[in-house]
């Protein structure tokens, strides 16, 4: 009996430790899938987060590029406006030379009017002197072509 006892005993023991043994590896299988649980949330909260990565990235990218056609659109207006710029600037340029060499041509016309007036009016007060003394002679010459014997003046009392 004692034989069967211990064989007894040794046997549960052994049933124990089976036990034990198909527990741990139930427990290790159920930790495992656990953790195969886990990894596999992991996973996809990081595939989750790349994805989101990459679509704001795309967006960033797709934000630039029309940002890049907007700044040369306006590179480009900026062009077209310094030409123009240019264009005008060389024109009110030629506009003031013309105006400059108008302005010397009135000066100088304006020189000459007074000139002449002054001189009209020296010829008035000569005039107006002659008619005052009544001793004035008029002069009057034929210019001819043909050679004939020259006029004599005519005088006037």
């Amino acid at each position: 009996m004692t034989e069967t006892s211990l064989q007894l005993e040794q046997a549960a023991f052994v049933e124990d430790s089976d036990d034990e043994q198909a527990g741990d590896e139930q427990g290790e299988k159920e930790d495992s899938q656990m953790n195969g649980v886990m990894v596999l949330t992991l996973l996809d909260k990081i595939i989750g987060a790349v994805d989101q990565i990459q679509q704001t990235q795309n967006s960033l990218e797709q934000r630039q590029q029309e940002m890049e056609s907007a700044v040369t659109g306006i590179q480009s207006e900026l062009t077209k406006l310094s030409k123009s710029h240019t264009t005008t600037s060389n024109t009110v340029n030629k506009m003031l030379e013309k105006v400059r060499k108008v302005s010397v041509n009135v000066k100088t016309v304006r020189q000459n009017l007074e000139k002449q007036a002054g001189q009209i009016k020296r010829l008035e007060s000569n005039e107006a002197e002659l008619l005052k003394r009544r001793n004035f002679k008029v002069m009057i010459y034929q210019v001819t072509t043909i050679k004939k014997p020259p006029s004599v003046p005519f005088h006037l009392n």
